[in-house]
């Protein structure tokens, strides 16, 4: 074990950079790239990481994780095998059009071990990704064993009166 990191319980995984959204206020960039990681080294990580660790968590995002389902899937199937407790991925909930892919996907994800899931649904995802594909992802994954909650982005703070959050508070959606 590494003494620098003796207190090490959380495992992040940024999937890709690559997007379906061109979000305002994306830290990841122009998301042109079609990188991903490799899920079998991602995979690999998780189980040597919990051996050595008490890993708590591990989550998943991007650029659009669900991009590269099966990177994901293989990261939480890992992280269920080492029974590491809380398996988030954060998503805009669209990589598809096609309604059966979506619940396919979704499907898989919750198979894997997925059992949180936050949504970015806000006035700036939705100005270039649209709400119908999201719902049908939503409505997927919508199950008793995996945690739904909208995580949009706020400007400043979400008590803050500003044009971005009070678009954000009129999108109608609830998980």
């Amino acid at each position: 074990m590494n003494k620098h990191l003796k207190n090490l319980n959380r495992i992040e995984f940024v999937v890709t950079a690559a997007c379906t959204g061109k979000c305002k206020h994306c830290s990841q960039g122009e998301h042109r790239s079609n990188d991903k990681i490799d899920k079998n080294s991602a995979s690999d990580a998780v189980r040597k990481i919990a051996r050595e660790y008490k890993i708590k968590s591990v989550m998943t995002f991007g650029g659009e994780p669900l991009l590269c389902h099966e990177t994901v899937c293989e990261i939480h199937n890992a992280a269920r095998e080492m029974n590491i407790p809380q398996r988030q991925l954060i998503t805009n909930g669209y990589f598809s059009k096609d309604f059966d892919r979506i619940k396919n996907i979704a499907q898989k994800i919750i198979e894997s071990g997925v059992n949180e899931i936050l949504l970015s649904v806000d006035a700036f995802h939705q100005e270039t990704i649209p709400l119908e594909y999201v719902r049908a992802f939503a409505n997927a994954v919508n199950v008793h064993n995996v945690k739904l909650q909208v995580h949009p982005a706020w400007l400043v703070s979400a008590d803050d009166d500003n044009p971005y959050n009070n678009e954000t508070r009129k999108i109608q959606f609830c998980c």
